[in-house]
Order: structure tokens, then C-alpha cells, then sequence
């Protein structure tokens, strides 16, 4: 079995300190600390992950990518999301595609950085760095079956990415979008999404079973036919006015929204949104917006970034905290109106004037000399 090592960074008083860790032959942890120099580390545990394995170079299984991306697939279904399983094919396609890599164990890093700048000529950076992330971990697991040596994506850096404005609609641009849906099936969905932000899988996997209209309250499930994206089951509120648009969907299956009339947009969902959305005459926006929507006006409104969290589902903090950074000004200046430090700035009482001019100078130096003058 190959020896790995392992960079730990920690936070000390005076700065940061890496760390190298790694296994000895008895299967004790060992650490060596290293300094505060990142690229030394690295440095550093390469040559000591090549002197721990001095006598197992060739202690590899030397499979081909072919073989490996098959593998990795398959093993990968029921761990991974549907979504998420079509992401790791696509991203190993691309790389065998722009790399044309034999052995597994061959791949180095230079590949890795090859395969990111071909794939930001032809993608957005958020897509790239995706791809990138992607064979990343498929590499890592990669390294854990005895396949690879070393993971060579973790030597690449993913590129910066430009912030986007988050698309917030107005309470006049929902209602433009409920008048302009064409059945019970649409308006409930548009409800749903701007008052429980519930993902567009989660909608359509929505089973009457799960929706409780007498209190009101929707049950999001893990399913045999739907996972939620996180993992995690959650409850969330039915506002009346959901409730009662619910209520007017006819039941025509096990499925809320997908055995309606909704059902016959089949896979065109998206694309049927986009024609709701021109007709309502209201600025672009896609169906996650309708969530995006649901996040940012919590965060307006004051509500703690963790109770958010709770209702979007989202299982880290930091997603959530993209909404409130990326919020409207009116919120943020409303935030900074808070400050106690205005206090201060209020009781200060004293002339604010700007430098002396020269005609006034000389005044000053005359009734200084002649006071009497004055």
C-alpha cells in the first residue's frame, strides 16, 4: 500500500504553520512541523512521500483511464445524485478527451493544469473549476484503490471566479409570473419555490402524501426515486396562500406537480418557464431564481443566517451566506443605519472648515499685530 502524506495547516498567533503528518511502518501518526511557507510544504512532502515509498514504486495497479472511468462510474451509483453521477461522466469524458491519458498512473499534474485551460476556452470559470473539483475527487478516490501514487490535481489551483449578482425578483414580478402561468400546476410551483425554496427536483418529486394542507405544513423526503440534495429530510410551512393554490391542483397521481398538467413539459420544464417568463414581460430569471428569491428576502427581512440554512436545505452555512452578502443596498444600508458609532459622530459640535485662504491669513496676523485695529 502506497504511504501517503498529509499537509495540516494551523493557525497560530503569529501566522500560519504547516505540518506534515504521516503513518510509520508500526501504523502510528507521525507529525513534522515545517514552517509557514505553503509551497515548501509541498515541497517537502513530496520528498517524503518518495522516501516512505523508496521501495514501492512500482506498487501500483496500473490500469488504464478507460478502465478506471468505467470503474468509477459504476461504483459511484446510489452515492451520488443522478445529477451529480451525469457531472462525473461528463468530467471524465472532457478530461479523456482534451488529455488522451493511457495508464492512470501516469497522469501528471501537467495534465491536470493542460486540462483547465482547455476547459475555461471552452466554458465559464464556474464550470471549469467544477470539472476540475470533479476529476479531483475521482482521482482521490482513485489514489485510495491503489490506482495512483499521488492525486496530480492536487497541485492545480482553481481559477478566481467573477462574483454574480444574485437575481432577487420583486413582489410585482411574481405576481406578472402567476398571472402568466398557464395551469393550477404552474402557479402552485411558482408558490412553492418563492415561499418554501424548494429545489426544482424536490417540486417535482413532491408526493400528495408528503403535503399536509390541513396544517399546513410540506414534508421534503429522501425517497427510493428522489434524494434531496443534501441528504436531509426537512419540514417547511405552507403559507395560506400556497396552501390555497395547492388546493386547486387536480390530483391526478401519486406526484403533486408531475402527474398534473405540469407532467406534459416532461424533461422541458426549463424551457416551458422561459416562455412563462417572456410572456409575464419581466427580466430574465430561471426557476432556481424562484429559490435564490425565497433565501434573499429572509435575509432581508433580518432572519438568522442559520434558520435559513435549516429552510433552504443547504448543508453548509457558507451558501447560505452568499445570500447575504449578495443582498439589495437597501438592505445593507439599512444594516450599517444600526451602528452605535452614529452616536458619537451626533455630539460632536464644532466647525468643519477647510484650510485658510491667504486674504484670511493676513487678516489673523494684523489683529494679532493690531488688535486694536479691530
Amino acid at each position: 500500500m502506497w504511504r501517503r502524506v498529509w499537509i495540516v495547516e494551523r493557525k497560530r498567533k503569529k501566522g500560519r504553520r504547516y505540518y506534515l503528518r504521516w503513518q510509520d511502518e508500526h501504523g502510528h501518526m507521525r507529525s513534522e512541523s515545517v514552517g509557514p511557507d505553503r509551497k515548501l510544504a509541498e515541497r517537502l512532502r513530496t520528498q517524503k512521500e518518495t522516501n516512505l515509498n523508496s521501495d514501492k514504486v512500482e506498487d501500483v495497479e496500473r490500469v488504464t483511464f478507460d478502465k478506471f472511468m468505467a470503474e468509477e462510474v459504476e461504483v459511484m451509483k446510489g452515492r451520488l445524485s443522478d445529477g451529480s453521477l451525469t457531472g462525473l461522466d461528463l468530467a471524465l469524458r472532457h478530461f479523456r478527451r482534451i488529455c488522451e491519458p493511457g495508464v492512470l498512473a501516469d497522469i501528471k499534474p501537467r495534465a491536470m493544469e493542460a486540462f483547465l485551460a482547455q476547459r475555461l476556452q471552452e466554458v465559464r470559470p464556474a464550470t471549469a473549476n467544477k470539472d476540475l473539483r470533479t476529476v479531483k475527487a475521482s482521482f482521490g478516490r482513485g489514489v485510495r484503490r491503489g490506482y495512483l501514487r499521488d492525486n496530480p490535481a492536487n497541485h492545480v489551483k482553481q481559477v478566481r471566479e467573477p462574483e454574480k449578482a444574485i437575481r432577487v425578483l420583486t413582489g410585482d414580478e411574481v405576481s406578472r409570473l402567476m398571472r402568466a402561468c398557464p395551469c393550477a400546476s404552474w402557479r402552485a410551483l411558482v408558490a412553492l419555490a418563492v415561499t418554501t425554496g424548494m429545489r426544482v427536483g424536490e417540486l417535482m418529486a413532491l408526493r400528495w402524501c408528503d403535503v399536509d394542507l390541513e396544517q399546513g405544513l410540506v414534508h421534503v423526503l429522501n425517497t427510493e426515486h428522489h434524494l434531496t440534495k443534501s441528504r436531509r429530510n426537512r419540514t417547511l410551512a405552507l403559507l395560506p396562500e400556497a396552501r390555497a393554490l395547492l388546493a386547486e391542483v387536480p390530483r391526478r397521481g401519486e406526484l403533486v406537480l408531475a402527474s398534473g398538467e405540469l407532467a406534459r413539459s416532461g424533461s422541458d420544464v426549463q424551457r416551458t418557464f422561459r416562455g412563462i417568463v417572456r410572456k409575464a414581460g419581466i427580466a430574465h430569471c430561471t426557476l432556481h431564481d424562484l429559490r435564490r428569491t425565497f433565501v434573499s428576502q429572509l435575509a432581508m427581512a433580518g432572519v438568522n443566517a442559520a434558520v435559513v440554512q435549516k429552510l433552504a436545505g443547504h448543508s453548509s452555512i457558507s451558501t447560505t451566506i452568499k445570500h447575504y452578502t449578495g443582498i439589495m443596498p437597501d438592505a445593507l444600508r439599512a444594516a450599517q443605519a444600526r451602528l452605535p458609532l452614529r452616536e458619537a459622530l451626533r455630539d460632536v459640535s464644532f466647525p468643519c472648515r477647510g484650510p485658510k485662504s491667504a486674504a484670511e491669513e493676513t487678516k489673523v496676523k494684523i489683529v494679532k499685530l493690531y488688535p486694536e485695529a479691530v
